[in-house]
């Protein structure tokens, strides 16, 4: 879709995830905290997630996917192809019920309605009620005050167990309880709304260190595990905070990666021993399949289109396949 800077209402309803984060590669010196900063090179954690994939693919985990019309097939095909399933009921009348029948559930904000926020609040609400993980992807929360206000007391009602977000989206979410993390930055929510990067796509730069920083107040004011990612993933449940680095900057040109990334974090997360250390899993599972994806791409001197079902390949390799 072209950024025109102020899209229609019909372009604001198919708007998309596609965390295009290009400008946190300067790596400065983290301020010391009471618990050091973690720094994971995905490439280097194969055996980390080999455990989490294993049990992921015994337990088969069925994920109710919430989610945006606009990469509903991706999301179901990447659950998949590491191991999971995904049912995908949008209708109110039977969110409780289906989200009853799975192990995790997915709500993800990239293509709203007044019918969509009813059911994210009955599926949310019946999750925490089951015990059951809940993962929040505020897709374009920063775009217009309908998906502030909605997502706002969507938050008052639920407790999801994470938050998976690119940077832009991360601001407007500290906005929307009066906080500020960036120099200059507006602390009212109604002066963040205007669109940056199409809505969704992250318009915000910060070096590593605001990362990090925006990762861990984002955990300690919502009192859950937080993921904002993009080049540099920040990983942080207000406590342990890590960054992970890799992947290949290909994967922001494909509409919905962000998407599929909460997708693996919600399976993760049904078996994983704790929520940070589940999300680190899929962050790093997640860059490594991007890592081989632009591999093979090179190799046959390849476009997007392949690097798009080359992603798949690797996903499936790393998953199920390759235990």
């Amino acid at each position: 879709m072209e950024n025109t800077g102020t899209p229609d209402i019909e372009e604001t309803q198919i708007i998309a995830d596609t965390d295009t984060e290009k400008n946190e590669n300067i790596v400065p010196p983290l301020p010391d905290a009471g618990n050091p900063l973690e720094r994971i090179h995905a490439s280097n954690a194969s055996e980390r997630v080999f455990a989490s994939m294993k049990r992921l693919c015994e337990k088969a985990p069925r994920i109710h996917c919430l989610t945006n019309a606009v990469t509903m097939n991706d999301v179901a095909n990447i659950l998949l192809a590491i191991g999971g399933s995904a049912i995908m009921a949008q209708c109110e009348a039977e969110a409780e019920q289906i989200t009853a029948l799975c192990e995790a559930t997915l709500l993800n904000t990239g293509t709203p309605s007044d019918e969509k926020f009813r059911a994210f609040l009955l599926a949310g609400t019946q999750a925490n009620k089951l015990g059951h993980p809940l993962v929040l992807d505020p897709v374009g929360v920063g775009a217009c005050k309908y998906r502030q206000e909605n997502i706002k007391n969507l938050l008052s009602h639920i407790q999801p167990n994470l938050i998976r977000c690119n940077l832009e989206e991360a601001v407007t979410l500290l906005a929307l309880k009066g906080e500020t993390i960036l120099a200059g930055e507006p602390s009212s929510p109604t002066l963040s709304c205007k669109i940056r990067s199409g809505g969704v796509e992250n318009g915000v730069k910060a070096d590593i260190t605001t990362r990090a920083e925006t990762a861990e107040k984002l955990a300690k004011i919502y009192g859950t595990t937080v993921l904002v990612s993009g080049s540099t993933d920040a990983v942080s449940d207000g406590i342990h905070t890590a960054l992970i680095t890799g992947g290949d900057s290909r994967i922001t040109r494909i509409t919905g990666s962000g998407c599929m990334l909460s997708a693996i974090c919600a399976a993760l997360l049904c078996v994983g021993e704790n929520p940070y250390d589940a999300t680190l899993d899929a962050s790093i599972l997640w860059k490594q399949a991007a890592e081989c994806a632009g591999q093979k791409t090179d190799l046959q001197s390849a476009g997007m289109g392949s690097f798009h079902c080359f992603l798949f390949d690797a996903a499936t390799n790393l998953g199920c396949l390759k235990i």
